[in-house]
Order: structure tokens, then C-alpha cells, then sequence
């Protein structure tokens, strides 16, 4: 699935959030949306998730327009850095969750879903887990179980809200690649929001690196370490280094 942004405005009482920003991704394809607290990349994921509505501007996803199309007929899958998992529900229960309130012509029977979170848990290296629940989890088990979540209605995209800042530093670098294997053996496209460089440059094939409501510089990581479009491009990766 490709997707596009298209000259995204929104403003907040009377204050301007983002400011024109575009983006297109290709199929597959892992972008993150890097810059400073109040850069905008929240809120723009937010729109492009469907929980807000731009003021301005176009989505599409494979040429078709979804700007105005409701947050749960999208299919996009998400990541939120609280996990929001279900504290009363079984860690195989949350992964089924998606999949029980899909529309009916869509959702998969009962075997169906075993089957699914069955394949999901031994993806995410949780196969014996699936009866604890939540709060029997470690934070970085947990958060795999918020992938496999995302990951079970088979999305058209994945979103990612700082999914990793509620970890420790080494449980963020170990799950970085299994993240990241886990997106790429699935397939999907995956926009990922985070402040942090080593997340991005870890992670992403380009990474969009916002400031003051606007994309400054879309680039692989390489092509913005050598060559920093701005003055503010050049901060940001000075200052996380």
C-alpha cells in the first residue's frame, strides 16, 4: 500500500500546528517522523490515523482518498506508547481483540482467530504466554503484544506513537530489530513517531524530520547525516548525538 500526505494543515486555537506538511511512502516502506516535543509529528500521525481531521489537505492510500474516511475503516494498525492493552483480558485475548470487531463479512471464524494469535505469539516469541495477562508481562513483553495486536487485522499501515519511550534503554535496543524484522516479514508500511535519532536511524528507510509544523528534510539516514538540508536539520542531529 502507498500512501501520501498532501499539504496537511491543522491549527489548534488559533495556533498553527502543522503548516502545509506533505509526505509521500512507498509500499512496505518504514518511515519516522523525528523532530523536538511540539514539532507537530503527533499530530500528524493522528490525522493520518483518523483521530483527528486536518483543516487542509489530502490523504490517500494507493491513490484513493481517505481524508475524511472514519478512523475504524481505515485499517490501519496501532501502536500507542501506553500499549492500551485490555487488563482483564488474556494476553491471546487482546491479540484476538481487532479481529472480533471487524466488520462481519470480514471477521474470521473462531478457528480462524485461534489460528491467527496462535501464528502471532510464536512471531513475537511469546508461544507459551498467550493464557497470562497483561500485568504478568515485562514492558518489553508487553509491547510485543501490542505489535502482535496491530499486526492481527492484517493493516494497510501500521502506526507507531513513541512505541518504545516507556522502556528502559536496553530493553528499547533489543527490541529494535525484532521490531523491525517482525514489520518487515509482514510486509506492511509503518510510520513510526519518536524523538529519538537512534530509533530512527535503527529503524526507518527515511526518515522526515519535522520542525515548527513543517518537514524540513526527507531523507534516508545517511543522506541527513552527510548532508543536513537546515540549520535546524543539523541541531537535531547535533544535539542527539
Amino acid at each position: 500500500m502507498t500512501f501520501e500526505a498532501r499539504n496537511i494543515y491543522k491549527s489548534f486555537n488559533g495556533t498553527e500546528v502543522l503548516k502545509g506538511v506533505s509526505l509521500a511512502m512507498e509500499a512496505g516502506e518504514f518511515v519516522a517522523l523525528l523532530g523536538a516535543s511540539g514539532s507537530g509529528k503527533t499530530t500528524l500521525l493522528n490525522i493520518i490515523a483518523g483521530l483527528q481531521h486536518a483543516d487542509q489537505g489530502q490523504l490517500t492510500l494507493d491513490g484513493q482518498d481517505i481524508t475524511r474516511l472514519p478512523a475504524g475503516k481505515r485499517r490501519f494498525g496501532m501502536v500507542f506508547q501506553n500499549y492500551a492493552l485490555f487488563r482483564h483480558m488474556s494476553v491471546a485475548d487482546n491479540i484476538a481483540f481487532g479481529l472480533r470487531v471487524l466488520p462481519r463479512r470480514e471477521r474470521p471464524g473462531r478457528v480462524e482467530r485461534r489460528e491467527k494469535v496462535s501464528e502471532l505469539l510464536d512471531m513475537i516469541g511469546l508461544a507459551d504466554l498467550g493464557d497470562r495477562f497483561p500485568q504478568q508481562l515485562s514492558g518489553g513483553q508487553r509491547q510485543r503484544v501490542a505489535m502482535a495486536r496491530a499486526l492481527a487485522i492484517n493493516p494497510q499501515l501500521l502506526l507507531m506513537d513513541e512505541p518504545f519511550s516507556a522502556l528502559d534503554a536496553q530493553v528499547r535496543r533489543s527490541l529494535r530489530s525484532s521490531v523491525r524484522a517482525l514489520q518487515q516479514k509482514v510486509g506492511v508500511g509503518a510510520i513510526m513517531v519518536t524523538h529519538d535519532q537512534a530509533e530512527a536511524w535503527d529503524l526507518a528507510d527515511r526518515v522526515a524530520v519535522m520542525d515548527q509544523g513543517q518537514i524540513v528534510q526527507f531523507d534516508t539516514p545517511d543522506a541527513l547525516r552527510n548532508t543536513p538540508a537546515t540549520g535546524a536539520v543539523r541541531d537535531l542531529l547535533q544535539g542527539a548525538a
